[in-house]
């Protein structure tokens, strides 16, 4: 089976619709970069880009959203009239690549755990040590930040694919990974340890493929490929991603 950037996990219900671009939008998380955003279906001309982001940044002002984000065609390349746009009118921009390891190959890091650490699917009994770990993450960006996004963390609760794993010590959670199981996949996102418990040999090991492609996506810029290959993930693809934050 093929896996593209369309298989991976998404909340985001879609507000407009073209034969040019999707306009993606999450009303209970505008303030998010990942949930807000336009895809291209193709790559459009300098003029089409020019009036799209037009359209986006006017419908972000009227949601108080303070940046536009673009979503560029997977293993297209941006033409060089738009970056040079893109250069100065103050876009960011990332590429993410996205690796998958087939059925049976995934071979999951081995860490030295130590003994007191217990690694179990988080549940009603470990819920709240989770969501602690995951407010902690989030204040790593800001307290706001952490305050706006405990609703959607909750929300996230509600999708049936979403399991997450979590690792306990003495009661509280030292370290985390999201995990989004479907039919044929599994797609690991957002691991996170304590920072009190870095570099100790505290880490999630992710063994419940289960016969799934195990999905991950990376930014191009830190991808650690080497330990991805040990693990028998394959590149798969890339996409841009553009940012303009309104200061």
């Amino acid at each position: 089976m093929t896996f593209s950037f369309k298989d991976i996990e998404h909340s985001k219900s879609v507000v407009k619709q073209t034969s040019l671009y999707a306009h993606h939008r999450n009303e209970a998380a505008l303030f998010m970069h990942i949930e807000n955003y336009v895809i291209f279906h193709r790559v459009p001309s300098f003029a089409e880009f020019v009036e799209t982001e037009a359209y986006l940044q006017s419908e972000h002002q009227k949601a108080g959203q303070d940046f536009i984000k673009f979503i560029w065609p997977e293993d297209c390349e941006i033409p060089q009239p738009i970056i040079s746009y893109l250069g100065s009118n103050d876009f960011s921009l990332d590429v993410l690549e996205l690796y998958a390891a087939a059925p049976g190959t995934f071979m999951p890091t081995k860490v030295e755990t130590p003994a007191d650490v217990i690694t179990e699917w988080v549940h009603d009994g470990n819920r709240a040590a989770y969501l602690y770990l995951s407010a902690q993450a989030d204040q790593e960006v800001s307290e706001e930040f952490a305050k706006q996004k405990q609703p959607y963390t909750l929300a996230k609760f509600a999708n049936p694919a979403f399991r997450p794993i979590v690792a306990i010590r003495s009661g509280e959670a030292v370290g985390s990974i999201d995990l989004y199981l479907k039919e044929d996949s599994i797609e690991i996102d957002n691991f996170y340890v304590a920072a009190a418990a870095r570099r100790k040999g505290i880490g999630t090991v992710m063994e419940h493929a289960d016969g799934k492609t195990v999905l991950l996506v990376a930014d191009a810029a830190d991808t650690a490929r080497e330990m991805y290959y040990r693990q028998n993930y394959t590149y798969v693809s890339f996409r841009y991603e553009l940012l303009k934050v309104f200061k």
